[in-house]
């Protein structure tokens, strides 16, 4: 009966999105991310439609979560996840409403033009640092994702100001610099679960770029050859 009463409700909430005349209401391209149905079921999460962007496989979608009850917008990107708070309702109207008024803008502002950080950031060594000589396009198995010059905001008050991945192992390196404890650091990610990591804790970029120089090559190719989050 219960299994039956939870199918119901699926269908239901399926029903309302397929009903949704999202190629009508809502921007098929926003900055390069195309907009299309998902339509999957994967546990407890229904994943509607998303904007995708095809050059890097990052998609913002729409989805419902049936351990809160809410109807949400995340960001998917290679190595995190985010979650657009302003969009998390349990009102399916007023979610639709705001996916048009929002979701376009937290498009353009968080993932396209992310070099418009604010007056604050832009004034921190990063963002103008010739950051070639320490983190290379690609280097192994690994692909550079994300740059300094255009960062990521990510929780409290973290810029992802680098990150690199490797699809085959579907393991990465993150940076990022925390403007409020004014330090850099890095996390491992593997297989979605993350790992911190204290050889890049620096709290100037001239010891960050030391860090990077002594540790980078070695544990990327460590991460490769093992690619698990260490106990």
């Amino acid at each position: 009966m219960a299994d039956d009463k939870l199918e119901k409700a699926r269908a239901e909430r399926r029903q309302k999105f397929l009903d949704w005349d999202i190629e009508k209401e809502l921007p098929a391209e926003i900055g390069g991310y195309k907009l299309k149905r998902l339509d999957r079921q994967e546990g407890r999460i229904y994943f509607a439609f998303c904007w995708e962007d095809e050059k890097t496989g990052w998609q913002v979608r729409a989805l419902f979560d049936e351990e809160t009850m809410d109807y949400m917008v995340k960001a998917f990107l290679p190595m995190v996840t985010f979650t657009e708070i302003e969009l998390i309702t349990g009102d399916f109207e007023e979610y639709k409403r705001n996916m048009k008024l929002l979701t376009p803008a937290y498009i353009e502002k968080e993932l396209i033009h992310r070099e418009n950080v604010s007056v604050l950031v832009r004034g921190r060594g990063f963002m103008v640092w010739d950051y070639t000589p320490f983190f290379p396009e690609t280097l192994g198995h690994y692909q550079r994702t994300i740059e300094p010059h255009r960062p990521l905001l990510g929780l409290n008050g973290s810029y992802i100001i680098c990150a690199y991945e490797c699809a085959e192992k579907n393991t990465g390196l993150l940076f990022f610099y925390n403007i409020y404890r004014d330090e850099y650091y890095g996390e491992l990610r593997a297989q979605g679960i993350p790992g911190i990591i204290h050889q890049y804790d620096a709290k100037t970029l001239e010891d960050f770029e030391k860090k990077i120089a002594a540790h980078l090559s070695n544990d990327m190719q460590d991460l490769y050859d093992h690619p698990e989050i260490p106990d």
